[in-house]
């Protein structure tokens, strides 16, 4: 696939202390990306590629030589509408390179809980799992990490009932 032809020559020509800034700037266009009137702009006959280029290192707050050669490329060959993907796939990446991913829970918990989770979570993986909390009122709580395909969900009618259930087997 053409977007994993360009993140892994990016990430290839980048040092260990530039891919964290590199990303996060890809990060910022990808997040403007989602408006149609970025495309417009980008792809906008009127503007040179140097301004363009311009452009974008002003919106991520980088300028760094390569990011901005990896800019020339993807404007050069038109493929400014794959800088969501890219930032995709960038993430990817980038959390399997420093073996950190980030997840997302959803209910009422406290954090003392939300870092004990973060905590089972990364020694069972054995990688660095970062969690946000969504506050969602929900009997039980929900655990995504994406990357690493992680979705788990405890209920609790569903554990109430199994140990109902475990307690009524064992008389």
């Amino acid at each position: 696939m053409i977007v994993e032809k360009y993140t892994k020559a990016f990430l290839a020509s980048l040092s260990e202390d530039e891919i964290a800034a590199a990303y996060e700037a890809v990060a910022k266009i990808a997040l403007v990306a989602k408006d149609p009137k970025f495309i417009l702009i980008v792809k906008s006959p009127l503007l040179s590629i140097e301004e363009k280029i311009k452009t974008l290192a002003e919106i991520a707050e980088y300028d760094n030589p390569k990011f901005l050669n990896f800019l020339r490329i993807i404007l050069e060959n038109k493929r400014e509408d794959l800088f969501k993907e890219i930032n995709t796939s960038l993430y990817e990446k980038v959390s399997k390179h420093f073996n950190t991913y980030a997840g997302v829970v959803e209910g009422n918990i406290s954090s003392d809980l939300l870092k004990q989770i973060e905590e089972k979570l990364s020694q069972k993986f054995n990688a660095t799992i970062k969690l946000q909390l969504n506050e969602k009122d929900i009997n039980g709580i929900k655990v995504f990490v994406d990357i690493l395909n992680i979705e788990v969900a405890l209920n609790e009618e569903k554990i109430k009932n199994d140990l109902i259930n475990n307690i009524l087997k064992a008389i």
